[in-house]
């Protein structure tokens, strides 16, 4: 069985497999399979794995568009239905020059952040630097709000990518509020809808760097018994122990720095700990009113500051502002002009 499709250079293409019988003695979501994609100059592959739809008997292997050309993959999986089937995919030019692809590892600068632009393909730097999003649960119904939002925060703020909070339980069931040990099983769809369309929006105006993010703190902040441990270099030493022990095979390395207490040297300490991939540090700096004084921004101008200082050093940082209580996600920066004149000034 053969089928062929097209699709436009870094965009994805799923391949929707009827298979009634293929979840006999297991749940859809645990169905496995997958595809080794083969590009027809013979010397690049990719694997991609097979994903239940979520309706009823349709299984997807999905393909992305990482290199022009024709692709073709050959499936494997237990399910006969899914398994041994060729699927082809011819790969055109971009019909949106901004748009980026996969993000990679650059040769000779493996600390640096960098993902495909450009039509062949090619890895170029840019540090990641995200505004705070809304939750997924207050737009996946709504994905006009979420596009408004990033396009606030791009066209006016110059802001290069969003982070969007915890998904949590959303990842079972996007509308609700509830505790996670009454929600159903299985994952819902809604969520991976959403969030692939805020990825999709941002790779379309340049910018969209990791996705699955975990920062390794295990320190008793916002238990009511804050040992103020950036002041005392906890955060860096577990830092390290947290990367050291993971397998190495993730992207970045996840700190949890706090701008207002983290000088330059312990950025560059920091840097120096795990030399084989890019940084993030994934605590957000923020502007807030009566909270957390020790952590926060004090002035939408301390903003401006923190910005350059950790791009211009490569590490990827979460900024957002939060004054109005009422926004979920950053409000607007009165001073959004400057902010984008920081960010379009940063040197790397």
């Amino acid at each position: 069985m053969g089928i062929s499709k097209k699709v436009e250079l870094y965009h994805w293409v799923d391949f929707s497999i009827e298979a009634p019988k293929a979840a006999a003695g297991v749940d859809k979501w645990d169905v496995e399979g997958s595809c080794v994609w083969t590009h027809e100059n013979g010397a690049i592959r990719r694997t991609s794995l097979l994903w239940y739809s979520g309706s009823g008997d349709t299984y997807v292997y999905r393909f992305g568009g990482s290199l022009r050309g024709r692709w073709t993959g050959v499936t494997s999986s237990p399910a006969a239905a899914l398994d041994e089937l060729e699927l082809t995919v011819e790969v055109t030019p971009s019909s949106n020059p901004r748009r980026i692809g996969w993000s990679g590892r650059l040769s000779g600068k493996p600390t640096a952040w960098a993902h495909q632009k450009g039509p062949d393909g090619k890895l170029v730097k840019c540090t990641p630097i995200l505004i705070m999003m809304p939750g997924v649960r207050h737009w996946f119904d709504d994905p006009a709000r979420m596009r408004t939002f990033v396009g606030e925060f791009n066209d006016n703020h110059g802001f290069n990518g969003g982070h969007i909070p915890t998904v949590g339980l959303d990842w079972f069931e996007v509308g609700s509020t509830g505790s996670l040990r009454t929600v159903a099983a299985s994952p819902d769809e809604r969520t991976f809808d959403a969030i692939e369309a805020a990825a999709s929006e941002w790779s379309e105006r340049g910018g969209w760097h990791h996705w699955i993010g975990h920062r390794y703190s295990d320190s008793d902040i916002g238990q009511g018994r804050d040992p103020d441990p950036a002041n005392k270099g906890k955060y860096l030493s577990r830092g390290i122990a947290w990367n050291t022990l993971r397998s190495g095979r993730e992207q970045y390395a996840g700190w949890e720095h706090w701008s207002t207490t983290t000088s330059d040297s312990a950025i560059d300490t920091g840097l120096a700990m795990v030399p084989d991939r890019p940084m993030m540090s994934e605590d957000r700096f923020r502007r807030r009113e009566n909270a957390w004084r020790q952590k926060d921004m004090h002035s939408d101008d301390d903003i401006l500051k923190e910005i350059p200082r950790w791009a211009q050093r490569g590490v990827a940082a979460i900024y957002g502002r939060l004054i109005d209580t009422s926004n979920d996600g950053s409000d607007i920066w009165p001073n959004r002009a400057a902010v984008k004149a920081v960010i379009e000034g940063i040197e790397e």
